[in-house]
């Protein structure tokens, strides 16, 4: 009986930490296309003023 206590414990520890590590890499992900986006807008006004 302590070993299935063990057992669901430690997946509950590795399914919250799953959790974890999904919700920070879609805030990496938002942050990349937002900075990709930003740049993409800098470089239209960029050649629109050059030319």
């Amino acid at each position: 009986m302590a070993q299935i206590a063990k057992t669901s414990k430690s997946t509950q520890k590795k399914e919250a930490f799953q959790k974890k590590q999904e919700e920070g890499g879609k805030k990496v992900l938002e942050y990349i296309f937002g900075a990709l986006i930003i740049l993409a807008v800098l470089f239209v006004v960029y050649s629109i003023f050059i030319s």
